[in-house]
């Protein structure tokens, strides 16, 4: 998305060449799952890693992501996007989507040789029901924005699920074999892996100012209209501003289960909470004509590129 844009910008093409001739060798590799990635490619062979993981989370989520927005910033002329978005999206449907025992449905991760996705759920991949929606409308796929809905009803839920109302890192379902599930969480000291009612719980309970959730909001805010959205980031940020603030910016939180300030801030402030995180929340209750969606696509880091017309 980047390099395109550069090339626009310069007028020199060989920006867009260089992006698409490293995106070409990805889709020619040989894959298990069409539609899906191994996160792992040896570079000196251009070879997928068998024994490496499928997940919309950490190492794997832009690309995805810039199959859908290359398409829009391409305005719709350069089909292949549109065509390995689809493809992808019916992959995860397929292999990754999950629902637990108490009725969320999440994203999963789904290890080299098994046959379902595991029980955790990344805050990162809760940019997916967003980029779904924006596909929902671009592409007129509205069985999407169904699906949009309901994973991001699991994101928010993991907010509303802590004292803090503040969301893990990643966060686990309770199933039938609610032991192993145990076993498999990498918790960090102090942190909570108990469920809730309703059968959700952290695995990690970090949260460092991630923007996933709110960029989801702002995306079905555009696309539906609903306003619990809106109630939802105002929610969010409430509780940001609570338990985040520190006297010269905000901190990131050690675990979301303990309400304790004085001892609770992890000393950082990512850079993504001020070009992601609050950018969506400003704009999630802005006027809808402030950084169109019909004008511009945001990058994986939320800077806005105009669509080329």
């Amino acid at each position: 998305l980047e390099f395109k844009k550069l090339s626009e910008l310069t007028g020199d093409p060989k920006y867009s060449r260089y992006a698409e001739r490293a995106q070409d060798a990805i889709e020619s590799g040989k894959r298990k799952h069409e539609g899906l990635y191994p996160a792992y490619i040896f570079t000196d062979t251009g070879i997928f890693d068998g024994s490496s993981e499928y997940s919309m989370g950490a190492m794997s989520d832009s690309f995805y992501e810039y199959h859908l927005k290359q398409h829009i910033l391409h305005n719709g002329k350069e089909p292949k996007f549109m065509k390995r978005y689809v493809t992808s999206v019916e992959a995860v449907k397929k292999m990754l989507v999950a629902k637990s025992e108490s009725g969320y449905t999440y994203l999963g991760k789904l290890l080299a040789h098994a046959s379902a996705p595991d029980t955790e759920m990344e805050h990162l991949a809760c940019f997916y029901p967003g980029l779904l929606a924006l596909g929902a409308q671009v592409l007129d796929r509205p069985q999407d924005l169904v699906l949009a809905e309901e994973l991001a009803r699991t994101c928010y839920a993991s907010y509303e699920m802590t004292p803090t109302g503040l969301g893990p890192e990643r966060f686990g379902f309770k199933t039938k074999e609610e032991a192993k599930v145990h076993n498999s969480y990498q918790l960090r000291p102090g942190s909570s892996k108990s469920f809730n009612g309703d059968g959700m719980g952290a695995a990690d309970g970090r949260y460092i100012l991630r923007p996933e959730t709110v960029e989801t909001l702002f995306v079905l805010y555009r696309v539906t209209g609903d306003t619990k959205y809106q109630e939802w980031g105002w929610n969010i940020f409430l509780a940001i501003e609570k338990h985040a603030k520190v006297e010269f910016g905000y901190a990131g939180v050690a675990d979301v289960y303990q309400t304790n300030t004085t001892w609770n801030h992890i000393d950082a402030m990512e850079s993504f909470f001020l070009a992601e995180t609050l950018k969506y929340l400003y704009l999630l209750f802005s006027p809808i004509d402030i950084i169109s969606l019909d004008e511009y696509v945001f990058n994986t880091e939320a800077h806005p590129f105009r669509i080329m017309k």
